[in-house]
């Protein structure tokens, strides 16, 4: 029974992406539309802004660096070649390290975008930095292009859902409000009322925690806990990076007594 509620919690995302697609395609046919010419004379200039180094956990949760993002690329454009989508040598790539900061992270792409080489962003494993340049690209306009637009796998937090402000910005990951969204199906369909969450937070027993952004599991269950069946204490956190078997079996006894279910949240990374 679960499977199936699973099953079709998955076709149910896959029909929101299809309307937000189609919204996307609306919206692209309303605005301005420039021909331009793609040729290996006339090519799309695509920058790749991600890290060289894994960095901090904090800053990287998904461990993007450039060395895994390249692979990657390389087969993607022989497939777009040998399909012949394109011209051949009609893309020229670019990646550029962006250290993993939020200062140096946007200025690599205003470096390339004043060298007139820029049509596309695809990349960012640090969020402060992808939101600092998907808020600026829809006014990098030019001959022939109405904004550059932003690709990215990061960003899934509700603050990015803004597409007045964040215009030209697609996350390739559904956000968290989507999963929320298949959570809740399930709660309502098993008539789960009384919940727990359990999920791994870096700031936890942390001294320095104003120095320490919020992880993705907090945010993710964030998103649920105060949309759905909020209560005054149903959360416990753990920390990964200092897990402490006596500290997991005490809060597993505490939510046991709160919930007749566990949403256990980064509980397979450990």
């Amino acid at each position: 029974m679960i499977d199936n509620l699973i099953r079709k919690s998955q076709h149910n995302i896959r029909h929101l992406r299809h309307i937000q697609n189609h919204r996307s395609i609306q919206r692209i046919q309303q605005q301005r539309n420039v021909i331009v010419d793609i040729s290996s004379k006339y090519p799309i200039h695509i920058l790749f802004p991600v890290p060289i180094k894994r960095g901090e956990l904090t800053k990287n949760p998904f461990g993007i660096t450039m060395n895994l993002v390249r692979p990657v690329v390389d087969i993607a454009l022989k497939k777009v070649y040998y399909n012949k989508l394109v011209p051949k040598d009609s893309l020229r790539l670019y990646f550029k390290d962006t250290h993993l900061s939020d200062a140096h992270g946007p200025n690599v792409a205003i470096n390339q975008l004043v060298t007139a080489k820029l049509d596309c962003i695809i990349g960012y494993a640090f969020v402060n930095a992808l939101k600092s340049v998907a808020r600026m690209s829809p006014y990098w306009k030019s001959a022939t292009n109405n904004g550059i637009p932003v690709i990215t796998t990061v960003g899934l937090t509700s603050n990015l859902d803004n597409r007045q402000e964040y215009k030209l910005l697609t996350r390739v990951i559904s956000p968290y409000k989507i999963l929320t969204k298949a959570i809740r199906m399930i709660f309502e369909r098993m008539n789960w009322l009384t919940v727990a969450y359990i999920f791994h937070e870096q700031r936890y027993g942390s001294s320095k925690i104003s120095n320490i952004p919020y992880g993705e599991c907090y945010l993710q269950i964030a998103s649920l806990q105060i949309r759905y069946y909020q209560m005054d204490h149903n959360y416990f956190m753990f920390n990964e990076l200092k897990f402490n078997r006596m500290h997991m079996f005490d809060i597993l006894m505490k939510a046991s007594k709160l919930a007749n279910v566990i949403h256990n949240k980064a509980l397979t990374e450990i």
